[in-house]
């Protein structure tokens, strides 16, 4: 049995659609509304659409709390294999048959993770002969794998709340000697939030604009992910590091609400020194 579980946080209207391109496709949708807002058990609610569970979490936990508590529902009804999806991410109709042709036929016996590829890529980075290319990371979106291989690793770390969960749950992963496999077969459209490509100086700079809460822990994240996984992967993790000069840059030179960016990033950072997880406590309040 499959069974794909998607999160959400805000309401979104392409959900629908998104849904029954999935839902066809396995035995059960399991949807986690992670918003932690009562009234908005009516706006996801799906029991019209056959197959579909509704999960409402009755405070805002954060995107691994809400993969984690979705995957094991789904194991709980005997699913052996799961695709974990945001909701905002629009898979092909033949998503799920795609990758398991490749499971049946191509896959290496220690993949722990399979995802097609998503649109956009440019076309020279898929012609590897062997059909797939072996990554380093995968966004959580889109990923297919067994519920087994998610409970040997811990599933999701829940301290972390949502940004570089997938990072580290990756990480994990080839630190237990799987791999991570991408198709050369686009087969996902997914958007990362309001994206705006920049050009300054020769280089190019992807500005988010994401709200200035997140940058908390964009910030925060990178130390506990670098506590965890520096000295098995030294090259990804000071790699992300850099967000410690990268995200100031960004904030004072091309995004807004600066002040409010600034107090999130020096939170962040002071909580990542010293260790911290879970949900950001201190909130920036505009004095008058």
């Amino acid at each position: 049995m499959v069974a794909a579980v998607v999160t959400t946080f805000q309401r979104s209207e392409s959900l629908r659609l998104h849904l029954e391109r999935i839902v066809e496709q396995v035995e059960v949708v399991v949807i986690v509304d992670d918003s932690g807002d009562p009234s908005r058990q009516e706006i996801v609610s799906f029991n019209g659409m056959e197959k579909s569970i509704v999960l409402h979490n009755e405070d805002n936990l954060g995107i691994a709390a809400a993969l984690n508590r979705g995957i094991a529902r789904a194991g709980a009804m005997g699913c052996n294999w799961i695709i974990t999806l945001d909701d905002d991410t629009l898979v092909s109709s033949t998503y799920l048959a795609d990758v398991f042709q490749f499971v049946q036929t191509g896959a290496p016996p220690n993949a722990g993770l399979i995802a097609c590829s998503r649109e956009g890529i440019e076309p020279s980075a898929l012609q590897e002969p062997s059909g797939y290319r072996t990554k380093r990371t995968l966004i959580t979106s889109g990923c297919v794998f067994e519920f087994r291989t998610f409970q040997e690793v811990g599933g999701f770390d829940e301290a972390m709340f949502i940004d570089l969960v997938d990072f580290d749950f990756c990480t994990r992963l080839r630190r237990s000697g799987r791999s991570l496999i991408q198709l050369n077969k686009a087969g996902m459209a997914h958007r990362v939030g309001s994206a705006r490509t920049l050009r300054v100086m020769g280089l190019t700079i992807v500005v988010y604009h994401h709200a200035p809460f997140r940058l908390y822990y964009q910030m925060r994240n990178v130390f506990l992910f670098a506590r965890k996984h520096l000295g098995f992967d030294p090259v990804l993790s000071l790699y992300l590091l850099l967000d410690v000069v990268r995200l100031p840059i960004k904030a004072l030179f091309f995004e807004h609400h600066k002040r409010a960016r600034f107090f999130y990033l020096a939170t962040g950072l002071l909580d990542g020194l010293r260790g911290r997880g879970g949900r950001v406590t201190r909130r920036f309040v505009e004095s008058s």
